[in-house]
């Protein structure tokens, strides 16, 4: 997801265009959700070409919390 000053900096540019508040936040949601699509994408992906494995994904992600 991008960072919150790449937001702002996006929410200004298209406010800037002439967009509404309500449409700059659907942009930027939509936009977030295309973003997290492609991570998941890209992860499973990687898992899929067996150049990482779930197993150690699942054990950094525990060992993060």
């Amino acid at each position: 997801m991008a960072q919150p000053s790449t937001n702002k900096m996006l929410a200004d540019y298209l406010q800037s265009r002439g967009y509404s508040p309500e449409e700059v936040q659907k942009i930027l949601t939509k936009l977030a959700d295309k973003d997290h699509k492609t991570l998941s994408d890209a992860v499973f992906d990687s898992i899929g070409n067996n150049a990482q494995s779930l197993d150690e994904m699942i054990r950094g992600v525990l060992q993060d919390a």
